[in-house]
Formats: structure tokens, sequence, C-alpha cells
């Protein structure tokens, strides 16, 4: 099932009330649905707007819905991210107890 048909059907919204929000016809909805209508950059954004999810979500890139990470665990995954090998098995060397569903009471 297409991304946009689902999520719309998940809202409760016909394509009449989708076509609406985007200032677009029916029809248009129904050729982004049925893969018949390349979507551009602009309505791409409009709709994770409407839907509340990410592109790569709507595009079918991700499982995901909508990104559940607080900003503290974006910046944790971006410095990771920038970490060599060697700071990285620093890191899971810490979170090696936690990973395993121990409570930091439990490990000492």
């Amino acid at each position: 099932m297409n991304r946009i048909r689902e999520l719309r059907l998940q809202n409760g919204m016909k394509q009449t009330e989708l076509a609406r929000r985007m200032n677009c016809s029916p029809t248009t909805i129904s050729s982004y649905e049925t893969n018949y209508r390349e979507i551009d950059a602009p309505t791409i954004r409009k709709l994770c707007e409407i839907f509340g999810c990410t592109s790569d979500y709507l595009l079918g890139l991700s499982a995901l819905p909508a990104p559940e990470l607080t900003p503290e665990e974006e910046s944790l995954l971006a410095a990771w991210r920038r970490c060599d090998d060697r700071a990285k098995d620093v890191v899971l060397v810490a979170l090696a107890p936690f990973a395993s569903g121990q409570s930091q009471s439990e490990t000492g």
C-alpha cells in the first residue's frame, strides 16, 4: 500500500480533504497514491507536515513514521557518528551493562 494512502486512511481523511489541505485536486492526490505522478520536494514537505512523519517514512525508506529520539539522544548519535573506531569501542564497553538490560545499581 502506498504510504500516502496509508497515512491518509490512518488519519480518517478522504482524498478530497487531503486535496483541500494540499491546495490541489483529488485527482492529483489519487495520482500520488497510485504512483502515477512524481512528488516534488515541496509537496513531500507539506505531506510530512500534515501527517507528522518524516520524508523517509513517506517515501518508504524507513519503517518509523517519526523520529523517537530526544534532542539529547540526537546529540549523542551525532557525536557517535564523529567518533573513530577506538572511541566507539570505549563507548560500547561503557554501555555494555545497560545494553543487556541491567540497571546501574545491579552492575556494582
